[in-house]
């Protein structure tokens, strides 16, 4: 009956009775994964190994004509020897045995499957023909079918991890990602397991999407209560319209980060040989997304770096930066970097300007951006820091904070302590740091210290304005279902506080 998962108690089941048809994905109470060896590292053997050392809390059933043991597990020759039905089937074989084993599956009464196998619909005429037939086998049996040409998924919380490349534990969290390449749960994975503080709750990685494709995971994320934020990769919508209008309803709750691929002719047809996708009009893709109230991003990095800020940060009031920095070529490009993105830098009010007068010297000029070197002769580094940033933050008017820092031994101080207490005293602002010109080791001793506290940190002006804007974004979609839409340049209605 195979082996419990190391992370389970009981049997290794996290739920109870029937589990939704996405739910089984993401939290299978038993995985059977086709393709493992006895001898060697094949890809099945990595999947085996993954869920080992990321503690899945299922029973798991490895699959091998002869039966015997792989890695310290029971194997069975075939699906019908396991004696029940498995949530979810794993099949890392070639692309020539993948059709009998979705037959081999539907004939079980298994109700997903992930085919992990290239060569389809990313391959011609005959691939394409192939996965059709694969798609049909799951219809007309009432199997969910991810792939072909998927790593599938992965779950923090329950320990399921069926990617095909070695992974480390991850830290749990709200960030869920939903993309078509395994990329995200493969070497994007191991990024943030090794170098990132945020964490990650759930990641499906779709392929060629001959069934489950975006539009299924979404609706499943938009309830699913350990997810807070989307990310999506797509190379192209398979059914645009049901995405878009479940896409309107779900940014109601939840923000949705999303990234195309294949938004330049080249880049079209590069995504047709990869997950045989057919990219439509980007500007007929950006305009409908952007009324569907989705933050749309141009690159990985600042799908990251967006979906980091949305999980850490409360949405602010309204579009209005405070920015402090210590150079004053950042609060040039911080500047030039906020108009760009539509976000205002509302002037010191008379009452802030007292407030920092006595800190810096008769001769300073202050605006927002607050540049602090002045005041640095005479209060310090941190001192300069203290007096203007808390004097921004008290402007009623500033709806979230930018702090410019350059690493140098001479600007050294505990800023993870007193932008927390910033933080603290008005938890309505979001803070967003930016590290300039630091060491390796400097830059992420600060980028370990602030993220912890839930800082969210950049080492570009242009990727923590982006961050900012982001949060505005979802902010401003979030007030307009509300009927609380604001014109720009007012507020937006209460924050809805920080995410847990």
């Amino acid at each position: 009956m195979g082996v419990d998962g190391p992370g389970s108690k009981t049997g290794g089941s996290p739920h109870d009775g029937t589990l939704s048809e996405m739910e089984g994905f993401f939290n299978p109470r038993g995985v059977a994964v086709a393709g493992a060896s006895k001898t060697g590292m094949k890809l099945g053997n990595v999947v085996l190994s993954n869920l080992l050392r990321l503690g899945y809390r299922g029973r798991i059933y490895p699959l091998h004509p002869e039966g015997g043991e792989i890695m310290g597990i029971p194997a069975y020759p075939d699906l019908r020897s396991l004696g029940e039905a498995v949530d979810l089937a794993v099949s890392v074989l070639p692309r020539e045995s993948t059709q009998a084993f979705v037959e081999e599956c539907a004939a079980a009464g298994v109700r997903r499957v992930i085919v992990s196998a290239a060569g389809f619909a990313d391959d011609g005429e005959e691939g394409r023909r192939m996965q059709e037939r694969l798609a049909e086998t799951a219809r007309r049996s009432g199997m969910r079918l991810m792939g072909p040409n998927s790593v599938g998924t992965v779950s923090t919380h329950s320990g399921l991890a069926t990617s095909l490349m070695t992974l480390e534990p991850l830290r749990p969290g709200n960030i869920s990602i939903v993309a078509q390449t395994g990329l995200f749960a493969g070497g994007f994975a191991r990024w943030i397991s090794s170098t990132q503080r945020f964490g990650l709750a759930k990641v499906a990685c779709l392929g060629n999407k001959a069934d489950v494709d975006e539009v299924d995971v979404l609706a499943y994320l938009q309830e699913d209560p350990q997810t807070a934020v989307v990310a999506v990769y797509t190379e192209g919508l398979r059914h645009g319209r049901k995405f878009l209008e479940l896409a309107r309803e779900v940014t109601e709750r939840k923000p949705i980060v999303l990234l195309k691929g294949g938004r330049t002719d080249l880049g079209a047809r590069m995504a047709a040989g990869h997950t045989g996708s057919l990219a439509g009009e980007d500007a007929v893709y950006r305009g409908a997304l952007t009324q569907a109230g989705v933050v749309q991003v141009e690159d990985i990095e600042g799908l990251f770096g967006c979906a980091k800020a949305l999980s850490y940060c409360p949405l602010p009031r309204g579009p209005k930066v405070g920015v402090v920095s210590i150079t004053g070529a950042g609060t040039v490009l911080v500047a030039d970097a906020c108009r760009m993105r539509g976000l205002e830098l509302p002037p010191l009010r008379e009452e802030t300007l007292r407030r920092v007068r006595k800190s810096v010297p008769e001769w300073a000029s202050l605006g927002n951006p607050a540049d602090i070197w002045s005041a640095t002769l005479s209060s310090g580094v941190e001192g300069g820091y203290r007096e203007l940033l808390r004097a921004v933050a008290g402007q009623e008017d500033v709806d979230l904070l930018v702090v410019l820092f350059t690493l140098v031994p001479e600007s050294e101080f505990d800023a993870a302590s007193f932008l927390g207490d910033v933080r603290e005293e008005h938890p309505e602002k979001p803070v967003l740091a930016c590290l300039l010109g630091a060491s390796r080791e400097d830059g992420e001793r600060w980028f370990y210290r602030l993220e912890e506290i839930g800082i969210p940190v950049y080492t570009s002006i242009e990727r923590c304005v982006e961050a900012a804007w982001a949060l505005v974004r979802a902010a401003r979609r979030r007030a307009a279902e509300r009927r609380e839409y604001a014109p720009e340049g007012t507020h937006l209605g209460e924050s809805p506080g920080r995410r847990p």
